[in-house]
């Protein structure tokens, strides 16, 4: 038996040792398969109502702004105020606006403004997801297991993802939108529930009576302060709007203008994006020291280039699935590469507030959704994304030219 714990200590899964991570994760897969339902669910409903690419690529803008404005605000409250409560509190706001969206559908409510404002609702409660997830992993598991306490949450939600984006395209198909919006509402309150069973008491810096407003400036200070984190902040803007933005456009691939494999085939391609990324938290999960974390994070955003480029040029379905794929496990060695830093980079007491400043890249990234949206438009998906492939390429070989401390960071 002593021996059998002490593999598990030192294996893979080393983090679920941890009763409270346990929950932790329990939570953030639940909240992750319902929202991958709703974001299919939502951009299939406005397809069939407007057949616009640009008002499909504001959906999932939409469901992201919120970063922009809660983001680094998420930060500081995740540091001041308990997380638990936040986020029963923001799960509670988010399965709610579900039940009301599902009624909508039900009702064959067309408004699509309406639609947008519970969207954007919803999509406000992501950036304190993040944030008081990674906090509490950070503090849970300790700056040791960090790696494989990231790694093993960001495979739980590529894992659920990945299936409720297949499941949730079978049942637009087969039973409604509406019944895929319901779905989510219970994976909110599943995660609503777990998260309530934490036993864990939150860190905390060194007390003071400083506003929301002076907190947020002290994290900002340190982002300002540091060319290191600047870089990382940029490669973050590039990898959400080009990277998981890409997703954006997958409802016009699956319509019948480039590979007319409808809403199931959406779901498809939406799955192979989180079976991409399963695949990468995996390996991750089984790495203990890594080295030079500055250059692994600009090489996993290259090689995404190289392959936004292969997809740009695919005509074959299947094989842009495998593109697809390769773009979610890359994505995936980003995630844990940029939060690592961000993490390991905080002073102790800031995590909330620096991991804020990194969400808000979630919200600016909309700008990159909404342009592949208008370039989809004005010259088609396959020129749209090529365009995002040189962007990446180009912006990510700039950052790490110009930016020493990123060649040279070590782990």
């Amino acid at each position: 038996m002593e021996s059998k714990l002490t593999l598990i200590q030192q294996g893979p899964f080393r983090s679920f040792v941890y009763r409270d991570y346990r929950f932790v994760w329990i939570a953030a897969t639940s909240s992750s398969i319902a929202n991958w339902m709703l974001k299919t669910a939502i951009a299939w409903l406005i397809l069939e109502i407007t057949h616009s690419p640009v008002l499909i690529t504001f959906a999932f803008a939409v469901f992201a702004i919120p970063s922009v404005v809660i983001g680094p605000f998420a930060g500081v409250w995740s540091d001041k105020y308990s997380r638990k409560k936040l986020l029963v509190f923001i799960w509670i706001v988010s399965s709610v606006c579900s039940i009301i969206l599902g009624l909508l559908v039900m009702a064959d409510f067309q408004d699509i403004w309406v639609i947008f404002l519970l969207t954007a609702l919803i999509g406000s409660s992501m950036p304190m997801v993040f944030i008081c997830s990674q906090t509490y992993i950070y503090d849970i598991v300790g700056p040791a297991n960090a790696l494989n306490g990231i790694s093993l949450w960001s495979l739980g939600l590529r894992l659920v993802g990945a299936g409720g984006a297949i499941i949730g395209g079978f049942i637009i198909e087969s039973a409604g939108t509406y019944l895929a919006i319901f779905v989510a509402a219970i994976g909110y309150g599943v995660a609503c529930i777990a998260i309530s069973a934490i036993r864990h008491v939150d860190a905390r810096g060194t007390p003071d009576d400083s506003s929301v407003f002076e907190n947020l400036k002290s994290g900002l200070n340190v982002i300002r302060g540091s060319g290191l984190l600047i870089g990382v902040v940029i490669l973050a803007i590039i990898a959400e709007a080009f990277g998981y933005g890409i997703s954006a456009i997958f409802p016009i691939l699956a319509d019948e203008g480039v590979f007319a494999v409808g809403a199931f085939g959406l779901g498809i391609m939406n799955g192979a994006f989180g079976v991409g990324g399963v695949l990468g938290s995996i390996i991750l999960a089984t790495l203990r020291n890594l080295e030079r974390l500055g250059a692994l994070l600009v090489m996993v955003l290259m090689i995404s280039g190289l392959l936004l480029l292969g997809l740009s040029l695919s005509t074959y379905f299947y094989l842009a699935i495998l593109i697809i794929g390769g773009i979610g496990l890359l994505m995936a060695g980003y995630d844990a590469f940029a939060i690592l830093i961000m993490q390991r980079s905080a002073p102790e007491g800031m995590r909330g507030r620096l991991t804020g400043v990194l969400v808000l890249t979630f919200g600016i990234a909309p700008a990159g959704h909404m342009a592949l949206g208008f370039m989809t438009a004005a010259l088609g998906p396959s020129l749209a994304i090529g365009t995002s492939a040189v962007i990446v390429i180009s912006v990510t070989l700039l950052v790490f030219i110009t930016i020493k401390k990123l060649r040279s960071l070590q782990s």
